[in-house]
């Protein structure tokens, strides 16, 4: 069975309370570690404010996931934002790597939605 864990708030919360925020994912499958340890059905979830680029929810399911969370936790407590682990150095090959990977696909939705929102009329 695999592990999952997660804090801060879900999708289905911020939706309901019309929050703006972005997902960004990371799929064990996309890491050495991943394959390492044989998971490549694991994944973290970024979920980031557009407004203001802080971390409002993680959430991990595979190999590890009660361990790993609590760099989100961590992050969060301190107010941190997805630039922290866009900017951040985390050991290779290890799980800790899917915070980046995730980071940097928020990041780049986000920056999309930037371009979009100032090209619209």
């Amino acid at each position: 069975m695999p592990e999952i864990s997660y804090c801060g708030r879900t999708e289905a919360e911020l939706t309901s309370a019309a929050v703006p925020y972005e997902v960004g994912m990371s799929r064990y499958r996309e890491l050495a570690r991943g394959a390492i340890v044989g998971d490549s059905y694991g994944m973290l979830k970024l979920l980031v404010s557009t407004d203001d680029r802080t971390l409002l929810g993680v959430h991990v399911f595979g190999t590890g996931a009660t361990d790993l969370v609590h760099i989100g936790q961590a992050i969060m407590g301190c107010g941190g934002t997805v630039d922290y682990l866009v900017d951040t150095v985390l050991n290779y090959p290890t799980l800790s790597e899917a915070y980046k990977v995730a980071a940097l696909d928020a990041t780049n939705k986000i920056r999309a939605l930037e371009v979009f929102e100032n090209e619209s009329p």
